[in-house]
């Protein structure tokens, strides 16, 4: 069975016995999970990082947090823009999240190296007199966090999306598999961050902010390989170009 709209990796057509199904989402299902052990520990933990390692007060702190997940949101329009138009969705999420295993590497190297944060302090004892994060290690900082927000934003949108893409909802087989997907899905979103929640803030908090965010860079670059083997398998959309220039066109003409 031939399915138009659809071509896999190569951009040849694909056949429906071939490709998609269950068996393709299995290595999106590990990305979830992945993902999921790394962002929500780290989206509770990233205010007690900003405060207690770089120093920064607790608005500021506060503030980047929330910062660090608007972007996470405005980077996911870019990528649903650019998956929908011009690339597919599997290019789009292994061009663009791997931003995150760098951002997070970023962080890492950062928490590492003693000239790269501000020195020890206790700033519960001297508030005053603790050095915060500034100049090039705060760029520095900033720089990993968007790099990771980046990736994760791009993973987010296009992970379901290409999820959906391996079922025909037309077939009613299909469109009960990929309902199934959603639930398995939300169930991988689920067991990820009580993963996380356990084990990546045990790392932070106990064996050091470095090793929590190298474990962190580690799990996203094994979770991408996974992903990345599985593209002989996915049905891919076919872009139907940006919706922006067919908006102008009709208005052109009008």
């Amino acid at each position: 069975m031939v399915l138009g709209g659809f071509v896999d990796w190569r951009g040849r057509a694909i056949n429906g016995e071939v490709h998609g199904g269950v068996k393709a989402t299995w290595f999106l299902h590990v990305l979830n999970v992945v993902t999921n052990v790394v962002i929500v520990p780290n989206l509770l933990n990233l205010v007690t990082y900003l405060h207690g390692t770089m120093h920064m007060g607790v608005s500021g702190s506060t503030t980047t947090a929330t910062n660090f997940i608007g972007a996470t949101s405005g980077f996911a329009l870019i990528a649903a823009f650019l998956s929908d138009s011009y690339i597919t969705r599997a290019r789009t999420m292994l061009l663009f999240a791997p931003f995150m295993f760098l951002g997070y590497g970023l962080l890492a190297l950062q928490a590492y190296s003693p000239s790269l944060h501000p020195p020890p302090c206790d700033n519960k004892v001297e508030l005053n007199n603790c050095e915060e994060v500034h100049g090039w290690n705060a760029t520095l900082l900033y720089a990993a966090l968007y790099m990771c927000a980046f990736g994760d934003g791009t993973m987010r949108v296009c992970l379901p999306s290409l999820g959906a893409d391996q079922f025909d909802h037309e077939d009613p087989s299909e469109s009960q598999r990929q309902s199934s997907f959603f639930n398995w899905y939300s169930f991988g979103i689920s067991l990820g961050g009580f993963i996380g929640l356990i084990l990546i803030v045990w790392l932070e908090n106990y064996k050091g902010w470095d090793i929590g965010f190298g474990v962190c860079a580690i799990l996203i670059l094994l979770g991408l390989l996974v992903v990345a083997a599985g593209l002989p398998f996915y049905r891919n959309q076919v872009p139907q170009g940006s919706p922006l220039t067919r908006v102008l066109q009709v208005a052109l003409r009008i």
